[in-house]
């Protein structure tokens, strides 16, 4: 059995992009094994608005993750990054790789760069945003108290800045203590017209009788309407759907404005990430999976045949 001790992969990039297909694609040809890095794929109560892989998308592929929190419970950064550091090491005990998939760059970000929280879950996975009349005198707080992590600072983004003012207060900064591993990072990269159609498409294709019910399912269960409409996007539009609020063109309209506009926040937020090789995602399944194999094989001194 080869070791795969202190290798990870990280597979990124906007909702819509591909990168659980071409996560499934690598882990079958390396033998790898999943973890989900999507905090909605994570509730264990939702899996057709979220677009969780489905047993028979995955095959014979393990993917961990899809169930580490319930619908309405806090899970923050901290807590993802316990969880996933505790499964990359069982994987590498088995001789295998692990894969990090999702949207979710912040988790995969903490988890690569051992970000530290001191045994203390403060980092929220979506903090009260700062309301725009107030974040002059949020960024002028964290300046004062925390003025390097003032530096850093997406200061147009009101969860951001609300994330940064609660730990200011709190006298913390997460601490970095880079992780004993071996990172490649991929971004599945889509032009923006494409990125378009892919987001059209799936928003048609989520946007029917399984999620409307998925989403009467957390009715039924007893999940509040105003917590089922937090928990991604396309349930607060169903939820108008089937009250007679919306029709479904409307509802279908909102899921694609919304998706598109957290599709390019991403996209934002992974122009940024560190040392993230983009592959064209608009090639050919065989050659866009032959790619990003050749990536993994270069970064860890491997050849195929």
């Amino acid at each position: 059995m080869t070791s795969r001790s202190g290798q990870v992969v990280a597979v990124m990039g906007p909702t819509a992009s591909g990168k659980t297909g071409l996560a499934v694609a690598m882990a079958r040809a390396l033998g790898a094994e999943l973890i989900n890095a999507d905090s909605r794929q994570a509730i264990s109560e939702l899996a057709v608005g979220v677009c969780k892989p489905s047993p028979s998308e995955l095959g014979e592929v393990v993917c961990h993750g899809l169930d580490w929190r319930r619908l309405g419970d806090r899970f923050t950064v901290a807590n993802f990054v316990q969880l996933a550091a505790a499964q990359v090491r069982d994987i590498w005990a088995r001789g295998r790789l692990p894969i990090l998939v999702g949207g979710t760059g912040l988790y995969i970000r903490a988890l690569l760069e051992g970000f530290d929280f001191g045994g203390d879950a403060l980092v929220a996975e979506a903090p009260a945003p700062v309301d725009p009349v107030d974040a002059a005198q949020a960024l002028a707080e964290i300046r004062r108290v925390a003025p390097a992590r003032y530096l850093q600072l997406d200061q147009r983004n009101p969860r951001r800045v609300g994330r940064a003012l609660e730990l200011a207060r709190r006298g913390r900064v997460p601490a970095r203590r880079p992780g004993d591993w071996t990172a490649v990072r991929i971004g599945c990269e889509v032009g923006a017209a494409d990125l378009r159609h892919r987001i059209l498409l799936r928003s048609e294709r989520i946007l029917g009788p399984e999620l409307r019910q998925e989403v009467e399912d957390l009715l039924q269960s007893g999940h509040g309407r105003s917590e089922i409409a937090g928990a991604a996007i396309g349930y607060a539009e169903v939820l108008g759907w089937m009250s007679g609020e919306l029709t479904r063109e409307e509802a279908l309209r909102e899921v694609i404005r919304r998706t598109w506009r957290y599709a390019r926040a991403q996209m934002t937020w992974l122009r940024r990430e560190p040392d993230l090789v983009w592959i064209d995602a608009d090639a050919e399944h065989e050659a866009l999976v032959g790619r990003a194999l050749a990536l993994v094989g270069q970064r860890f001194g491997e050849e195929r045949g």
